[in-house]
């Protein structure tokens, strides 16, 4: 009888998992990740939540494995490998072997695999797997500086940020929204850019610059509002959207986030940035 009841329990809670935590394998992420536009020897950049599918069957391992057949051998899969813990020590700290990713579980296994590069720089660094992962990953801080809050080569003009975007990379994200998107910082970076690249007298711009918020040092920096830069970017198709398990998968091309951000905040920045920086735009920009 105790026999009987255990298996009967067992039937039980099997249907109570299945009921409250969807299973997903493989096979399942390979189908979401076409759906949502990623194909065949294109470069993925994943923003990813593991515990955003449910249960995954195989873990982190099936979302990476899944990945790459996404792509197969002539793609490439990229994963974040940022540190946001320890942001204030991590030009001090920064180790590129033993470091680990702080943002997932995936990225963070993904970036211990054998194959598996990652790029040389403290704060902003990714880890590439495929035909393009040297490419990406090679001379992250080698030349090409943009001055900005997180330092001024995570998002140089040598980063794989600035490749991906060349290269018309797709960004995917699993079970999380475009507030987590680091190509929202590229296009921070690329405006004040912009912007000070329009100042022709030299004094002025050098005052300008020195207004603009550096790695641990105070200043003025264009953060803004992802999800209503998501919203307009839904509105107007570029994004498309899936779901697997529990996750609904996105997936936006770089350059075409880029630039419809660049020019939503260049043709009215009123809608997107507090009012210091836009008392810096007025005084350094606009007269």
């Amino acid at each position: 009888m105790n026999e009987i009841n255990n298996e009967i329990n067992n039937e039980i809670n099997n249907e109570l998992k299945t009921d409250a935590v969807p299973t997903v394998n493989k096979t399942d992420i390979i189908r979401a990740f076409r759906a949502a536009g990623a194909d065949i020897s294109d470069i993925i950049l994943i923003h990813s939540s593991l515990k955003s599918f449910g249960y995954v069957d195989g873990g982190a391992l099936s979302v990476i494995d899944a990945a790459k057949q996404t792509v197969g051998e002539g793609g490439t899969v990229v994963f974040p490998t940022l540190v946001q813990k320890d942001f204030s020590n991590a030009y001090k700290n920064w180790d590129i072997k033993k470091s680990p990713s702080d943002v997932g579980i995936i990225s963070e296994t993904f970036r211990l695999q054998e194959g598996t590069l990652r790029s040389n720089q403290a704060t902003h660094s990714v880890a590439a797997w495929g035909s393009m992962a040297s490419e990406l990953t090679g001379e992250h801080s080698a030349y090409g500086p943009r001055m900005g809050v997180f330092g001024d080569y995570c998002f140089s003009y040598s980063s794989p940020w600035q490749k991906m975007y060349m290269h018309g990379a797709k960004i995917i994200f699993i079970g999380i929204d475009m507030v987590y998107n680091t190509f929202k910082h590229l296009a921070e970076y690329m405006l004040m850019e912009y912007y000070c690249g329009t100042i022709k007298d030299v004094n002025k711009k050098c005052l300008a610059m020195s207004k603009i918020a550096r790695h641990n040092t105070p200043g003025i920096w264009p953060f803004h509002d992802s999800r209503k830069s998501q919203a307009i970017m839904e509105k107007l198709g570029m994004i498309k959207y899936t779901k697997c398990g529990s996750a609904v998968i996105s997936c936006i091309k770089a350059d075409d986030y880029i630039d419809t951000a660049l020019r939503l905040f260049k043709n009215d920045p009123e809608e997107w940035f507090d009012k210091n920086v836009l008392s810096w735009i007025e005084t350094y920009i606009n007269k």
